[in-house]
C-alpha cells in the first residue's frame, strides 16, 4: 500500500508540472543549416526528453553487447563450479555410505570442473581410504601439509592413518603439529593426552591436560583425578629407578590429588618408609583405607606399624580395620591376623562377616585352613576346599573398557590403551556356552557340520528302506560329535586364559 502512495504521488507530481509547462506562455525559434524550427516551450521539452531517453536505451544496449562475451563466460564458469560442487557433495555422500568406487568417480568429476586441489585432496584421500588404497591416501594427505589452508587437515589424515597402523610416535608427531597449528582445538588437546600415554611420555600427558583444562575441555575435578593418576604412574616409576627426589615430590602430589587410589597410597607409602618415616606411611594408609580398602595395603601397613607378636599385630591392625568397620578387606584383614594369632573363634567371625551367606575364594580357604588348625578335621577342610573351587572370585583390577584382568592397577589399561579404566571388583564368570562362543565362529561352522552328519545318514537309510543303516549311521556319527565337544573346550578355556594377566 505505501508503494502505491508512492507511485501516486509521483504521477502527480508529473501531471502537475506539465500542466504548469502547458500554461506557460512563449516561443522557441531554432535556425541551423538553412532549417527553421519554431515551437512551444513545451513541445521542445519534450522533444529533449524522448532523445534522452532514446539515446539511454542505445547506450544500455550498447553495454550489453560489449559485456555479451564475457557474460557468456561467467555464466559457463558458474555452471561448471556448481558441477563441481554438486559433484564434491555427492563425492562426500558416497563416502559416508561407503561406496568407494562412486567416491572416486566423484572425486575425479570434483578436481576436473573446480580446479581447486585444495577442496578436493580430502574427498580424494578418503576416496583412497574407503578403497584400501592407502598409499595414495598418505599422497594426498601430504600434499595437503603444502597448503597453509589444508595443513590442518591433512595432520589429521597422517595421524588416524599412524594411529591404525600402530605407529605412535609418528602419530604423537602429527598431534604435535596439529597443536602447534590449533591448540584450542578438543580433538587434538584428546589425542595429544592418549598419545603421549602410549608413547610412555607421562609428562607431555601432564602437560596436554594442563591445556585441556585452560581451554575448558576438562573440569577442575576432572583434571585433578587425571594429573594424579598420572603422577601416580610417574612416581612408581621413578622409585623402580631409584630416583629418589621425583618420587618422593609426585607421589606426594599425587596422594593428595587422589587419596582414594590404592596405587597413589601404595608408592607415597614405599617412599615414607624408605626415608624411616613410618609414622606418616600407616597414616597415609589409613587415610586411603578410610576410601578405599585393598589387600596390598597390608603388609606396607604391618611395616609401617611393627607388631611385637601376633596378638599385637591383631591389635594394630584394629586400628586400621575401624577406618572402613564391616568393609570385606578389613574382616579379611582381622581374620587373617586372628589365624596367624590363634584366636579362632576371632578369625571364624571376622570370616563370617566377610562375605555373609556367599563367601569368596579366599574366604573359603581361610575357612578350610581355620577348620585344620583348630579342629584337625580334614574332611571339613576339604569341604571348604572344594567349595572354594565353584565359589566368586575374589576381586582384581578389571578394565570396564575389554574386560582384560590385570595383576595390578595402570593408568592406563595395556590391553586396550583406555585411560581411568580399572576398577576394583569381583571378574566376571565365564560360562561353558560363553566359552564355546569365544572359541569363534570356524569352531561353531565344524560343531553344526558334525550334528549335522547323522541326521544326513538317518535320511539316506530311511529312503533306501534300510533302517538298519540309520542305527549305524547314528551310533557311528555319535562319537565324532563328542569328539567335536572335546575339541572345542581346549580352544574356549585358551580364550578365557587370554583375558588373565601375564
Amino acid at each position: 500500500m505505501v508503494r502505491g502512495l508512492i507511485f501516486f504521488l509521483k504521477l502527480a507530481v508529473l501531471v502537475t508540472a506539465a500542466v504548469w509547462i502547458a500554461e506557460q506562455p512563449g516561443q522557441v525559434l531554432i535556425e541551423w543549416q538553412g532549417y527553421r524550427i519554431e515551437t512551444s516551450v513545451g513541445i521542445l521539452i519534450l522533444a529533449v526528453l524522448l532523445v534522452a531517453g532514446v539515446a539511454a536505451v542505445l547506450y544500455r544496449f550498447w553495454g550489453r553487447f560489449i559485456r555479451l562475451p564475457g557474460s557468456v563466460a561467467g555464466w559457463a564458469k558458474g555452471r561448471r563450479r556448481r558441477r563441481g560442487y554438486e559433484a564434491l557433495t555427492q563425492g562426500m555422500v558416497s563416502v559416508a555410505a561407503g561406496e568407494p568406487d562412486e567416491a572416486r568417480r566423484f572425486a575425479r568429476k570434483a578436481d576436473h570442473l573446480l580446479e581447486e586441489p585444495p577442496l578436493t585432496m580430502l574427498l580424494s584421500a578418503q576416496a583412497a581410504q574407503l578403497n584400501g588404497d592407502e598409499q595414495a591416501a598418505t599422497r594426498y594427505f601430504n600434499a595437503m601439509l603444502e597448503n597453509p589452508e589444508t595443513r590442518f587437515l591433512g595432520l589429521r589424515g597422517l595421524l588416524r592413518q599412524a594411529e591404525r597402523d600402530g605407529n605412535w610416535q609418528a602419530a604423537l608427531d602429527y598431534a604435535k603439529q596439529a597443536y602447534d597449528l590449533r591448540p584450542r582445538t578438543p580433538w587434538v588437546l584428546s589425542s595429544l593426552f592418549e598419545l603421549s600415554l602410549r608413547a610412555g611420555d607421562p609428562d607431555r600427558a601432564l602437560e596436554a591436560t594442563a591445556d585441556s583444562r585452560r581451554q575448558g575441555v576438562l573440569t577442575r575435578e576432572e583434571a585433578d583425578r587425571r594429573r594424579g593418576l598420572l603422577l601416580t604412574e610417574k612416581a612408581r616409576r621413578a622409585l623402580a629407578d631409584g630416583d629418589e627426589v621425583t618420587a618422593r615430590d609426585t607421589s606426594k602430589q599425587a596422594h593428595k590429588l587422589v587419596p582414594e587410589l590404592p596405587a597413589a597410597a601404595q608408592v607415597r607409602a614405599r617412599v615414607l618408609l624408605a626415608e624411616d618415616r613410618k609414622r606418616a606411611a600407616a597414616k597415609t594408609i589409613e587415610e586411603t583405607w578410610s576410601r578405599h580398602p585393598h589387600p596390598d595395603l597390608i603388609e606396607l601397613y604391618r611395616q609401617a606399624r611393627p607388631a611385637k607378636d601376633a596378638i599385637d599385630r591383631v591389635t594394630k591392625l584394629n586400628r586400621l580395620a575401624e577406618r572402613n568397620p564391616g568393609h570385606r578387606e578389613s574382616e579379611i584383614a582381622l581374620a587373617r591376623a586372628a589365624l596367624d594369632a590363634g584366636l579362632w573363634g576371632e578369625a571364624r567371625r571376622h570370616l563370617d562377616k566377610a562375605d555373609g551367606d556367599s563367601p569368596g575364594e579366599t574366604v573359603c580357604r581361610m575357612m578350610a585352613e581355620l577348620e585344620e588348625r583348630e579342629n584337625g578335621d580334614q574332611d571339613a577342610a576339604r569341604q571348604w576346599l572344594i567349595r572354594a573351587t565353584d565359589a566368586p572370585g575374589d576381586p582384581a583390577w578389571v578394565c570396564g573398557h575389554c574386560g582384560v584382568v590385570a595383576a595390578d592397577w595402570h593408568a592406563a589399561c595395556g590391553h586396550c590403551g583406555s585411560f581411568d579404566s580399572f576398577a576394583w571388583r569381583t571378574p566376571p564368570q565365564i560360562t561353558e556356552a560363553e566359552a564355546e562362543y569365544l572359541a569363534g565362529p570356524a569352531q561353531h561352522a565344524r560343531l553344526e557340520g558334525e550334528a549335522a552328519k547323522p541326521a544326513a545318514a538317518a535320511a539316506a537309510a530311511a529312503a533306501s528302506g534300510q533302517a538298519t543303516a540309520v542305527e549305524d549311521a547314528e551310533t557311528t556319527e555319535a562319537p565324532a560329535g563328542e569328539a567335536a565337544t572335546s575339541e572345542v573346550r581346549p580352544e574356549a578355556d585358551s580364550a578365557q586364559a587370554e583375558r588373565q594377566p601375564s
